[in-house]
């Protein structure tokens, strides 16, 4: 369930600071609070007139699944696969003529690839497994369904709180995945993926993701600099990937080895040098003094007067 919270504030850093506060999210969802800026501040015309505080409002999904809305999301999961099924087969159509068309061995590189998945794939085995790692979560209810499709092993599980099974950032459900694409692999004795979607977040997730790839490329236009992302797995980095291809101006790339390896934004061409900025009116800083002068000359102290003052004591 979306917990949201609106504030407002005299500049844009103090709106967000106090949507934050007064969402108080916890710790483990501090990092997937999305900002949302409502109303930019205006100042007030000559310190007296109009003006406007900046709105922002702070978000965050707990993981909990909605209880009235569980009805209507059931009929919509119903009515979804009619509307999917025809737009997979126009778009899984042509692909097999352009490849034709472009070079004869890729349609037999092709059949080669069907060859490898299994015809067939327990998916009653694949339930269990996942029954059993949910029960040891202490989920109760949880419903789930798994729907073999050329050589993917789709899963879907519905229960009321799906918050533990997803984890921080979808790093518990990634490990779920894992072990049961490992496990169906040695069941099937061929290779199998599998998918598996809790309370619709792949799909959020992957509307978070292209919504950070373009306000950070944004930030990268405007500046001229580059921006890190943190360390993603190979999916989420390719959702990035694909947002910053579609805008002009930016490149993206990763970097990194195995677990640390993330996705970096960066001007087309490379990032710009800075350039040094002077003092007061734009004049450029003198350089540093490093060597003596020509005509320098050392001080001698004068032969009529004492080398060390005076020192008076006082006697009492």
């Amino acid at each position: 369930m979306i917990k949201e919270f609106i504030a407002t504030g005299k500049t844009l850093d103090e709106a967000i600071a106090n949507a934050k506060a007064g969402l108080n999210a916890p710790a483990k969802f501090e990092l997937d609070v999305h900002i949302e800026v409502l109303d930019q501040p205006q100042k007030k015309f000559l310190g007296i007139f109009g003006g406007k505080d900046a709105k922002v409002k702070a978000s965050y999904d707990d993981g909990v699944k909605e209880k009235k809305a569980s009805k209507k999301q059931n009929k919509k999961n119903k009515q979804a696969p009619k509307k999917d099924a025809p737009k997979q087969e126009k778009k899984k159509a042509p692909q097999p003529e352009k490849k034709a068309e472009k070079a004869a061995p890729q349609p037999k590189a092709d059949e080669a690839k069907k060859k490898d998945f299994p015809k067939n794939v327990d998916t009653e085995y694949a339930k269990n497994y996942l029954a059993e790692i949910v029960k040891g979560l202490d989920v109760a209810d949880a419903k789930i369904s798994a729907v073999y499709e050329e050589g993917v092993v789709k899963m879907e599980l519905d229960c009321e709180d799906y918050g533990i099974i997803i984890g921080r950032r979808g790093e518990t459900l990634d490990s779920i995945q894992y072990l049961l694409s490992l496990a169906m692999k040695k069941n099937s004795g061929g290779y199998v993926r599998v998918t598996i979607d809790v309370g619709n977040y792949r799909e959020k997730r992957n509307e978070t993701l292209r919504h950070l790839a373009q306000k950070n490329s944004q930030y990268v236009l405007r500046t001229g600099r580059r921006y890190t992302f943190e360390p993603m797995n190979p999916y989420e980095r390719r959702i990035i990937h694909t947002a910053v291809q579609e805008i002009e101006g930016v490149e993206s790339r990763s970097i990194g080895y195995n677990q640390d390896r993330r996705v970096v934004i960066e001007p087309v061409g490379g990032v710009k040098p800075r350039q040094s900025r002077g003092g007061r009116g734009g004049a450029p800083k003198s350089a540093a003094v490093t060597s003596k002068p020509a005509d320098y000359t050392p001080k001698k102290d004068r032969a009529d007067l004492p080398k060390y003052g005076k020192i008076e004591l006082n006697k009492d």
